[in-house]
């Protein structure tokens, strides 16, 4: 098969406004939108802080299970601890996570239009590839993967040809010069966001079909792809992800990929090189993924859910904890920032003995600050999310959380 060599073979990278998919597609934007700005709203600012740090982390699991690497959630946390010490991780998987959570974090503060997008997706894979070992920039033939460089060589992705290596630039610079205005156009309310949306689950699609790496194609078109939303102004404070639901409804995730790099099935299929029809429904099934994930969180994130979970946690499991940590550790979730002063207030407990529960719980990873003297802040150790945010991961991966701790006691 001939590879491609003209952009104009990825057409169409952007749903017509005249064409019968559109109409389905701007509602399904408009729900994602609301929905991710409710999830916003009822999250204090200060809040938000750690709960985004746990959703990054979360990513990180799920885009790395997509590409078949098992990053348990407590090596996720061995790997940010590592990073916060300046130690080095202790083994491939710890470097792993560390490596997409170092890119994706850098992603958060940058902007992209159609110059920046090409330059964006370089960064972010040299800054990948930059903390995996030896033994993980090595290809399937021997070779060693370039940090931070397009590939040099043809590819092909399952019954995928992807565009000839010395034209990639070329297919770039199309695909940037098509997504890019469209970013620029979020900026402003009404349709112009909505359009944004719908061309920011498209280029996704067209990303991957480029595939300009050798390897990481996926994690980078990710964390693209969450970059390209946050410049819709759509989930700036990183409280859902994609991801998660992708790697939820794996098979179908792939599939949709996999068809949307169909050829134009007739006449009645657009007027593109490629199947507007797969395209479009690529749109949806990403659209209806990203409504499904906020309103997911939206529920987990609730104030009274949390607040029965967070008593039932220090009242039944964490015995070795007083009871009444539950009524500070919610007052930080509910407010945000609490004064370590008021401790006793909220608890109820003399002075001494609340200044202690506090304690335990900046030890613990309950409570976090800046400084010694700081506001407080929730925070979310690994240790406790299989009760307070149940279903965030796999029941059976956060066990490996609890081994080894001994911080329970019976009855």
């Amino acid at each position: 098969m001939e590879l491609y060599d003209d952009p104009v073979q990825m057409e169409p990278l952007l749903i017509p406004d005249y064409r019968p998919p559109y109409s389905g597609l701007i509602g399904l934007a408009s729900e994602l939108a609301e929905a991710s700005s409710r999830l916003d709203a009822a999250i204090p600012l200060a809040t938000a802080q750690g709960l985004t740090e746990l959703v990054s982390g979360m990513n990180c699991y799920y885009s790395n299970l997509i590409e078949g690497h098992h990053t348990l959630p407590v090596d996720i946390e061995k790997a940010l601890q590592a990073a916060a010490s300046k130690r080095e991780a202790p083994d491939k998987l710890d470097s792993l996570a560390l490596a997409h959570i170092e890119a994706d974090q850098w992603a958060r503060g940058q902007k992209l239009d159609a110059a920046t997008i090409s330059p964006f997706l370089l960064a972010v894979h040299r800054r990948f590839c930059a903390l995996l070992p030896e033994e993980m920039l090595t290809l399937s033939d021997g070779s060693r993967m370039a940090a931070g460089a397009f590939r040099t060589r043809d590819v092909s992705v399952g019954r995928h040809i992807a565009p000839g290596w010395q034209r990639l630039e070329i297919f770039l610079q199309h695909f940037a010069k098509t997504y890019g205005p469209r970013l620029e156009a979020a900026q402003k309310s009404g349709i112009g966001r909505l359009n944004a949306i719908i061309a920011t689950v498209a280029a996704h699609h067209r990303l991957v079909w480029i595939h300009p790496f050798s390897d990481g194609n996926g994690r980078v078109a990710r964390i693209f792809l969450d970059a390209m939303l946050r410049d819709c102004k759509l989930n700036k404070a990183g409280l859902w992800s994609f991801s998660r639901g992708f790697a939820k409804t794996q098979g179908r995730y792939k599939a949709a990929l996999a068809h949307a790099d169909e050829p134009r099935h007739g006449d009645l299929d657009g007027r593109g090189n490629l199947s507007e029809k797969r395209l479009a429904e690529f749109c949806g099934y990403a659209l209806e993924t990203g409504i499904d994930q906020a309103r997911f969180m939206e529920g987990l994130f609730a104030l009274g859910d949390f607040e029965t979970r967070c008593k039932h946690y220090f009242g039944n499991i964490r015995l070795d904890l007083k009871a009444e940590s539950a009524y500070l550790y919610i007052a930080a979730f509910r407010e945000g920032e609490l004064d370590r002063m008021a401790a006793g207030r909220i608890t109820g407990l003399p002075e001494r003995t609340a200044r202690d529960v506090l304690g335990k719980l900046l030890a613990e990873g309950f409570l976090t600050s800046d400084s010694p003297r700081g506001k407080l802040r929730a925070a979310f150790p690994v240790k406790a999310l299989g009760t307070l945010f149940p279903n965030l991961y796999p029941a059976g991966d956060l066990d490996f959380a609890l081994s080894g701790f001994e911080g329970r006691r019976k009855k």
